[in-house]
């Protein structure tokens, strides 16, 4: 299929609602507060204490990981204001410009998720809904039948959610009761008192997913940091890693956390392998590979391709069964993709 870039303007006020969504971040914290630096295993990261009330003093918590967009945004913060009708307006003039926007469950989901911190915490929009930021973030029309979704999944990588001193002030579920009263946990077959999916009325579904370590398994685990239980899951490490943020397209837009492009656009040609070929895994494997091969062909066109590139090799290098995924899926992709990721495979 032959992608369009959006016009210059459309991609150009993405980057202007990036901008206005760092800022109102980092402007949003309670006059008085004071950011401070920290260095844990040779990376920075910036804590926030705010001022003491008549209840005492709340304790530091992580504000993010030390980014000079974060540094810009913090040195703003005690001078500048957000502005959320300007931003609504920036986020009218995107979809009126092609950008997608989510439906009105997930966007209500996505402003509760924020609001409550768990992007704050590292929490990480993965699926069809961190697809659809793709297309503010490499600039390029997504055709409308790639981007339908009726779920939201929701990641964070273990280690970090052990390791981080902070945690939601209520559990997952809560949160998102207060989106819908209806969303309920929905118990696991391991433990009915577990849950990693909740679900409302209507079939919608919060899928809280994290890396695994070690030998494969199914049993849920805990994520501290997020008060939820989640589905353990291979191969997510590999997409969990350096992410960027994104603008999901809700009433005044929301900052949000994503995998990279070329980091999802390789892990969906692995996990196309891991579904079965017959029913809805097979018409789920048959997404993974379209989204894929629109992504292949984005990063190409926007010259990312040595990106790509090199994240392909980085799979190719995880060992001779990744190699195999890779090897499989190529061949389901167009001649124009198909050939590029061929090239690197047979090259790494």
């Amino acid at each position: 299929m032959a992608l369009q870039d959006l016009p210059l303007v459309i991609q150009t006020s993405y980057a202007e609602l990036l901008d206005q969504l760092r800022l109102a971040i980092a402007s949003s914290v309670p006059e008085g507060s004071t950011f401070r630096r920290r260095t844990i295993s040779g990376k920075t990261y910036w804590y926030i204490q705010e001022p003491t009330t008549r209840t005492g003093r709340s304790p530091e918590r992580y504000f993010g990981a030390d980014t000079p967009e974060l540094r810009s945004a913090i040195e703003k913060a005690t001078a500048a204001k957000s502005n959320a009708d300007g931003r609504r307006a920036i986020r009218r003039s995107l979809v009126a410009g092609g950008l997608p926007e989510p439906d009105t469950v997930t966007a209500s989901v996505i402003d509760a998720l924020a609001l409550a911190g768990v992007f704050r915490l590292r929490g990480i929009i993965v699926g069809t809904v961190a697809f659809q930021t793709y297309a503010g973030h490499l600039g390029v029309r997504l055709p409308s039948a790639a981007i339908r979704t009726g779920d939201l999944d929701l990641a964070q990588d273990y280690g970090v959610s052990v390791a981080l001193d902070d945690k939601l002030d209520q559990p997952l579920v809560e949160i998102l009761k207060t989106v819908d009263p209806a969303f309920v946990p929905v118990p696991t077959l391991a433990n009915p008192l577990v849950a990693t999916t909740y679900a409302r009325p209507g079939g919608y579904r919060v899928d809280v997913l994290t890396t695994n370590r070690g030998a494969d398994r199914d049993a849920p685990v805990r994520l501290p940091s997020l008060q939820t239980d989640a589905v353990p899951l291979r191969f997510l490490d590999f997409l969990l890693r350096d992410t960027v943020e994104a603008a999901v397209l809700t009433r005044f837009g929301t900052l949000v956390n994503v995998p990279s492009p070329e980091r999802y656009a390789v892990h969906k040609m692995i996990v196309s392998t891991l579904r079965q070929t017959t029913g809805e895994s097979a018409v789920k494997a048959d997404k993974d590979m379209v989204q894929s091969g629109i992504l292949i062909e984005a990063l190409i066109l926007k010259r990312r391709h040595d990106d790509l590139a090199d994240v392909l090799r980085e799979a190719v290098q995880r060992g001779a069964a990744w190699k195999d995924r890779l090897k499989r899926s190529v061949k389901r992709l167009d001649d124009g993709p198909r050939a590029f990721v061929s090239s690197v495979i047979e090259d790494a």
